[in-house]
């Protein structure tokens, strides 16, 4: 199992906007991160890549470039602990694999459906990623009562990173707010996590870019209270590892 790296402790708020499964109109928050100088991670299915209603692989370049962090979601996003430990890790390794073989540095993973246990966990590591983040675990209005209000840096453990419940559609801007200011008033690790993005509220996991924009400016004027927004891997650190090449799916 790879190790992952030390991070620095933390003396501020650090919050991480991440992005699950690369749904084309992801590309929404990407001009919004672009227009307020931040940094997202954006956790990608990458046999989803290039079919109808997802990211197409010059869209991954183009946010790449831009400098925004590309991360593992596995092959076909399946519960991994629903299956067979040389599957599960078929899963985990062709995903980074194929990203890697598209240019990008991959380092950070995302559980699917933050579906995990002991064996996963050691599977991530051993396909090269430095770091996993699952959901649930952080306190918000939307759940967890009684749960940390922020994450620590580094994690205690990298490869189970904790957060609040993914954002949907019955999340206010005030909740998003809420969180955030909660988290400062420990400082630690907050990261947040979204999938659509569309006006037309067009699925139960979705923001609307008016929102998404009005938490995103909100969120920069943190910086004076020491809020800082960065990507999981400039958060967790260390390299990219080789890439470990496992054997095809059995599902093709």
């Amino acid at each position: 199992m790879a190790t992952a790296p030390t991070a620095h402790s933390a003396t501020t708020t650090v919050v991480s906007l991440t992005f699950d499964d690369g749904y084309a109109d992801q590309m929404s928050a990407v001009s919004i991160l672009n227009e307020h100088g931040l940094k997202g991670t954006f956790y990608i299915i990458s046999g989803s890549i290039g079919t109808p209603d997802y990211l197409t692989e010059a869209d991954l370049q183009g946010i790449a470039e831009s400098g925004h962090e590309i991360g593992g979601h596995t092959v076909t996003h399946p519960d991994l602990t629903t299956l067979p430990a040389d599957e599960a890790k078929r899963e985990i390794c062709t995903g980074r694999a194929t990203l890697s073989s598209w240019g990008h540095r991959i380092t950070s993973f995302a559980y699917p459906y933050s579906a995990y246990n002991a064996e996963v966990e050691q599977l991530v590591g051993q396909c090269g990623y430095n770091s996993a983040r699952t959901l649930g675990d952080i306190a918000s209005s939307h759940g967890c009562t009684g749960c940390p209000t922020a994450g620590t840096i580094p994690p205690a453990d990298p490869y189970n990173i904790r957060a609040p419940d993914d954002h949907d559609n019955t999340w206010t801007l005030q909740d998003m707010q809420d969180v955030v200011t909660t988290a400062e008033r420990t400082g630690g690790w907050l990261p947040l996590t979204f999938h659509r993005i569309c006006d037309d509220n067009c699925d139960r996991l979705s923001i609307s870019t008016t929102m998404l924009n009005s938490f995103v400016s909100w969120l920069k004027t943190r910086s004076t209270r020491g809020t800082v927004v960065k990507t999981v891997d400039q958060v967790i650190g260390g390299p990219a590892h080789p890439v470990v090449t496992a054997s095809p799916l059995a599902h093709g």
